[in-house]
């Protein structure tokens, strides 16, 4: 039999996010890092340097372990045969750097690619849970698998969750161990780029493109916004659409360049992305939640979105609906560079103060509810 292929990075595929209309709220995440097959073992893919300048080995991953993969067999609908497999092909070490603690994978068997993750989620991890998510991935935005498969493991289902430290987990199963260290994001602030009076520091993003963001919080308009983490290497290349505008060769994010306050506020994921569900749908997926405790995100999140007060628990999370959550979303989905244009010009044109022009380039649909 063909060896099955593994793709795990530090990256995401998700399911349940709606296309061209992202105001939902229901997801399941997925993800993972490095490529494996029977034969051979690949250098780890989500080896993001947060130095100076980039260090380490180049991840390479040959087609022919796609293809072998594509021609190997594996009981997706098996949620213990899925587990398995995957918690098989880890490393022994495994670095989980999202902010909701997704650790993301792909699944190259038979004529499919499965997406999915593994997730030590802030809220039961240290009950001894271990989730498992993952649906059909579609490759190239024709069919998207809404439904997927989703399931806990705990000892009860023989999977041993440790807590060995605030960011440090292991995992046993089946005579196996994985230590699983979390993203240790103490610290970070933005400190290099200017707050606003208004402006509220809410915590450290880390998404599964690999870029980081700050999320902040306007206690006058209640609204939310991403910028860019600069501090040290950006694993991006920019390229200008316009004097103010800018957009990530590899990403496709779209960002404003704020130069009176030295920094890049997110405005826009390509709909490409955000309608396949891929690693480059924006950072909404990926709150602060190991540092909850210090973000009062449930706090800031009711009262961006008052109709909802109540409702959420403090990681945003709706206490009546299990697995759905609030999206903080406050950027377009844009197909064509104009539409950034045009909404910066937009909102220049109507005489804004700078706090609602702000708002106005970061349009969120969750402001509808």
């Amino acid at each position: 039999m063909a060896p099955l292929l593994f793709t795990m990075r530090c990256c995401r595929l998700r399911k349940c996010v709606p296309t061209n209309d992202h105001s939902g709220t229901n997801r399941t995440d997925s993800e993972g890092v490095v490529a494996f097959s029977a034969l051979a073992i690949l250098p780890a893919a989500d080896s993001i340097c947060q130095e100076s300048a980039p260090q380490g080995t180049p991840t390479i991953i040959f087609n022919q372990q796609i293809i072998d993969g594509l021609n190997s067999q594996l009981q997706v609908e098996d949620t213990t045969a899925v587990f398995r497999a995957v918690f098989f092909a880890l490393a022994p070490e495994a670095m989980v750097y999202p902010t909701e603690n997704y650790y993301y994978f792909q699944i190259y068997t038979g004529g499919k690619t499965i997406g999915g993750n593994l997730r030590l989620d802030a809220e039961d991890r240290d009950q001894g849970i271990i989730h498992l998510g993952y649906f059909e991935y579609d490759e190239n935005g024709r069919h998207q698998d809404r439904e997927g498969w989703a399931r806990s493991f705990s000892a009860r289902d023989g999977a041993i969750v440790t807590r060995l430290g605030r960011f440090l987990y292991s995992v046993a199963f089946a005579g196996k161990t994985v230590t699983f260290r979390l993203n240790d994001l103490t610290g970070e602030k933005p400190g290099k780029a200017t707050l606003r009076p208004e402006e509220v520091f809410v915590g450290p993003v880390f998404d599964e493109s690999g870029l980081s963001f700050f999320l902040l919080f306007n206690t006058k308009t209640k609204h939310f916004m991403y910028t860019l983490n600069e501090h040290g290497y950006v694993p991006e290349h920019f390229a200008n659409v316009s004097d103010e505008v800018l957009i990530g060769v590899r990403t496709a994010f779209a960002f404003y360049l704020d130069r009176k306050n030295n920094r890049k506020i997110l405005i826009g994921a390509h709909g490409w992305s955000v309608d396949r569900n891929s690693y480059y749908d924006g950072p909404f997926d990926q709150l602060p939640d190991n540092f909850i405790d210090s973000a009062h995100l449930g706090a800031y999140i009711e009262e961006a979105y008052p109709a909802i007060k109540g409702k959420i628990n403090r990681y945003g999370e709706y206490k009546n609906q299990m697995g759905a959550r609030v999206l903080v979303f406050p950027y377009m989905v844009y197909y064509d560079d104009e539409e950034l244009t045009k909404i910066v010009t937009d909102c220049k044109a109507s005489k804004a103060i700078e706090d609602e022009f702000y708002a106005c380039i970061t349009p969120d649909p969750m402001t509808r509810y």
